[in-house]
């Protein structure tokens, strides 16, 4: 690595999220004086060093960060990005640690920011943003939503995601049907058993991971009005249209679903085993090197309308960028991300997944990067890229975090097992959603 990037790639230990309590009486460190910035915040003028959470963690995504680094050195060299690369799913616990000993890092990706929020490890955004050259009316729907808690934004979204119906377009052409055929769930079971052969089947449903096994309902549930953790009354028909749809679908799946991981949908559909999946704008990447073919024949559209919906629907999450409260530097870190979230830089980061959340960032800029990040695949994840931005732009909603989804998720994994081999029917599968749902909500 070029040593002028002055990047650290500090290894982070877990510890059990308990241990946070017992920092938190050591109080905060003041910091080493050599890394604050003395009050200056801009960015061609500061002599600091930022501590960033960075969970991109593929060679695209950390080359981003590499260059980025690179590119603020060439305006100051005094200024010092000191990136911690982990995974999505070490943030919470190593995070929770440092924002209760008094001693956070200053800036971070984001996703879902509502635990964060709830240690109140975040600066509030909201005042930043309207003062500076962004305007909120360019964020795609649903993006500035995903990171507003109480009214309060607490991360920039840089990157829209939607979960999505993957479909491969060639294989459906085969049963006699057209992407725009499938409006609702009917057409999409009617696909399903056009598509399921001796060879092939229509559909698959990974429910080995307790995360997989909730977000494909979950991704279904969208476009049929209703939320998974609603257990009103209200949503009983919902419900019961719900687990319907999965039972029709069954015969059209893989028996070996039942044990798969994204890892193994994906292989699945990559090889051609499989017509259709629930995935999502981070589609490309996760196929790409199984067989850049794929992309060139698939198409990403808003999962299906159910009985219950007037149209179909595709939550929009985001990928942000946040500040956390108690920083040493907030506005240097403010002028940083400012920096990250221009159209240069999104286009750079939409060209490796998702797309932008900003409708500033056209795909001509997104594509001239395209060569660098797939180039077996450039026609094909560029007609992915144009239909990710429709879907989202057309029919995209805001994905409402779920408080206690991480707890939701193994007991929906069960039930759907347990429903999917027979054991129980669609009564006994709705009775014990709404108990354990229930359940989990009551301890939040």
């Amino acid at each position: 690595m070029n040593s002028s990037r002055l990047i650290t790639r500090r290894a982070w230990f877990a510890f059990p999220a308990a241990a946070a309590l017992a920092l938190a009486a050591c109080g905060s460190d003041d910091g080493d004086p050599d890394s604050a910035s003395g009050g200056n915040a801009n960015i061609e003028d500061a002599d600091a060093e930022l501590q960033f959470i960075w969970p991109g963690t593929s060679d695209p995504e950390m080359r981003v960060a590499e260059d980025f680094q690179a590119d603020l050195n060439e305006d100051n060299p005094n200024l010092k990005l000191e990136y911690n690369f982990m995974s999505w799913g070490d943030m919470q616990d190593q995070l929770a640690i440092r924002i209760q000993a008094g001693n956070p890092p200053d800036l971070t990706m984001t996703q879902d920011v509502l635990d964060l929020v709830r240690m109140q490890g975040l600066e509030p955004l909201r005042d930043r943003l309207e003062g500076s050259d962004l305007e909120a009316s360019e964020f795609r729907p649903g993006t500035l939503e995903y990171s507003t808690v109480d009214g309060e934004l607490y991360a920039v979204p840089y990157l829209a995601q939607a979960f999505t119906l993957v479909v491969n377009e060639e294989l459906l052409a085969e049963a006699g049907m057209a992407v725009e055929d499938l409006k609702t769930w009917a057409d999409m079971e009617a696909a399903a058993e056009a598509m399921t052969t001796e060879d092939t089947y229509g559909f698959a449903y990974p429910m080995g991971n307790p995360r997989f096994a909730f977000r494909v309902p979950m991704t279904a549930a969208y476009s049929n009005d209703l939320l998974m953790n609603d257990t009103s009354p209200e949503a009983e028909q919902q419900w019961r249209e719900l687990l319907d749809h999965f039972e029709a679908m069954r015969p059209y799946r893989p028996a070996a679903d039942v044990t798969w991981d994204y890892a193994d949908m994906f292989r699945a559909y990559a090889n051609g085993e499989v017509g259709m999946i629930a995935a999502g704008t981070f589609f490309t990447p996760n196929v790409y090197e199984l067989n850049p073919q794929i992309i060139d024949v698939s198409r990403q559209i808003a999962y299906p309308a159910g009985p219950s919906a007037e149209q179909s629907k595709a939550p929009v999450m985001n990928v942000g960028y946040g500040i956390f409260a108690g920083g040493q530097n907030p506005d240097l870190s403010w002028n940083v991300l400012e920096r990250l979230v221009d159209d240069e830089w999104v286009a750079r980061q939409a060209s490796v997944v998702h797309v932008p959340a900003r409708t500033t960032v056209g795909v001509d800029a997104i594509v001239e990067h395209l060569p660098d990040i797939y180039p077996e695949a450039i026609d094909g994840q560029t007609r992915q890229i144009e239909d990710m931005m429709a879907l989202i732009d057309e029919g995209g909603v805001a994905y409402e975090p779920i408080p206690g989804q991480p707890e939701m998720e193994p007991e929906v994994q069960e039930i759907m097992r347990t429903f999917n081999d027979g054991s129980i029917d669609a009564d006994e599968a709705y009775a014990l959603l709404m108990e354990r749902i229930g359940e989990v909500k009551d301890r939040q």
